[in-house]
């Protein structure tokens, strides 16, 4: 006789490790990342980004065995020359799959994106891995109806869900720069508006703002201390703090516990004061250009928020 709890805490990152990690022949931020990812024990679901070259040798089978962690069948980027890759990993022995994962919307996404349903302490719950095209606003305006579909109930599919991504495009609390040649002129269209007379107005979010009205929420609202943008410290030419990686959650029986940026230094984006979390003395910021992005959930049996 199976015998449930009235709720379970899962942890969830999200993680760009720049072309898997790899520079030619060198694989040392690769072994690194995974040492760090093997150090947090509590983890149960983890979307990689670019995993390049990851399908040669054991790569991905590398990861799954420093973190105990079950690989689902990787997504090719749809663009490129066929080595980006980007992977789901969940811990078997307490989310169980219940239908085979699939890549959502292929061809779609630049890059891709992932849907996979499971069942955690006899409650669904759908989780979704997006890597969202860097090009313009135009065209992640273009992948994102295909997960704002799940932002409510949506017929088949768990009602619970939570969807992880690199969205390549800044939050709806990322400030605008003072001074625009901050961003490099010949990657605004990448980041702003483009307006009618021909002009850049401020940052384009209308493809999170696509999300959010569709029942998506930024578990940003549930928690007290805002988190540490995620890219901003890689390439000397582009140093504006923004959050480009993102976690939504939907449902009624999800409650957000925390949401944080992981290995962000106190010297990164100093105006925003966080405690020390796991990486803050690792130096992530060497490993790679994105921080990982960190959600803790507890999913309740029963509903604990009503619908939307």
């Amino acid at each position: 006789m199976t015998t449930y709890t009235d709720a379970t805490d899962l942890d969830l990152l999200g993680w760009n490790v720049l072309n898997g990690g790899m520079d030619g022949d060198q694989e040392y931020r690769r072994e690194r990342q995974i040492d760090f990812l093997a150090s947090l024990a509590d983890l149960d679901v983890l979307w990689i980004m670019e995993g390049t070259n990851w399908h040669e040798g054991n790569r991905f089978a590398d990861l799954g065995d420093a973190t105990g962690l079950t690989a689902l069948p990787y997504v090719t980027s749809a663009n490129g020359d066929g080595i980006n890759h980007s992977c789901l990993y969940y811990r078997a022995d307490k989310l169980r799959l219940t239908s085979p994962s699939r890549e959502l919307a292929r061809g779609a996404f630049h890059h891709g994106a992932i849907r996979a349903q499971f069942e955690v302490n006899g409650v669904r719950l759908l989780v979704l891995g997006a890597h969202l095209t860097y090009s313009s606003p135009a065209a992640r305006l273009l992948e994102v109806p295909h997960l704002a579909d799940y932002g409510q109930s949506f017929p088949g599919w768990p009602e619970d869900g939570v969807l992880i991504m690199d969205s390549n495009g800044p939050d709806l609390d990322d400030p605008e720069p003072e001074d625009w040649s901050a961003v490099p002129q010949n990657l605004w269209h990448r980041y702003r508006e483009w307006r009618p007379d021909g002009s850049y107005g401020g940052w384009d979010t209308q493809a999170l703002k696509m999300l959010m009205k569709a029942g998506w929420r930024d578990p940003q609202a549930d928690v007290p201390i805002r988190r540490k943008p995620t890219v901003g410290y890689w390439y000397e030419n582009e140093k504006v703090p923004l959050h480009l990686d993102q976690a939504l959650v939907t449902g009624r029986r999800i409650e957000v516990v925390d949401y944080r940026t992981l290995g962000a230094p106190r010297s990164f984006a100093p105006d925003i004061p966080t405690p020390d979390m796991p990486g803050t003395d690792l130096a992530l910021t060497d490993l790679t250009d994105h921080l990982p992005v960190h959600l803790r959930i507890r999913l309740h049996r029963d509903p604990i928020r009503t619908a939307s």
